[in-house]
């Protein structure tokens, strides 16, 4: 047969218990912020590699303009107007680009339509079953 445990040891053992899972909750505290620490910095320098790669595209996108006003302008067309065909023909992919983009992101566009008529559907079902 087991002993019982005396009162004074049992509380003893309660609060050992609950002083080593406030150390145990603690320290898995602690690694969770070094953890999150260590994955904001992460995701900060991962940030300033994007930041860097838009700044040199940049760049490059400026160079492949230069390239193309040389390029017009070495079909005889002064320079100041190839500089100004390249600059209309850059605005006007823009633009497209900036419509096609608006047209993706309307709100009509973002509906779930096969949703909505499921939706729609299962609604008609049940007030059809309700009334039978």
């Amino acid at each position: 047969m087991t002993q019982p445990i005396p009162s004074n040891d049992l509380r003893g053992l309660i609060a050992s218990i609950l002083s080593e899972t406030r150390a145990l909750l603690r320290a898995e505290v602690q690694l969770a912020r070094r953890e999150l620490s260590d994955s904001a910095a992460r995701a900060g320098s991962g940030l300033l590699l994007f930041g860097l790669a838009a700044l040199v595209a940049l760049v490059g996108l400026c160079a492949l303009a230069v390239a193309a006003v040389l390029g017009v302008a070495a079909t005889g067309i002064a320079l100041h107007w190839a500089a100004l065909l390249v600059a209309i023909a850059s605005l006007v992919i823009a633009l497209l680009f900036a419509l096609i983009g608006r047209a993706r992101l309307c709100s009509a566009a973002l509906t779930p339509r096969r949703t909505v008529n499921q939706v729609k559907s299962d609604i008609k079902a049940v007030k059809e079953m309700a009334r039978a």
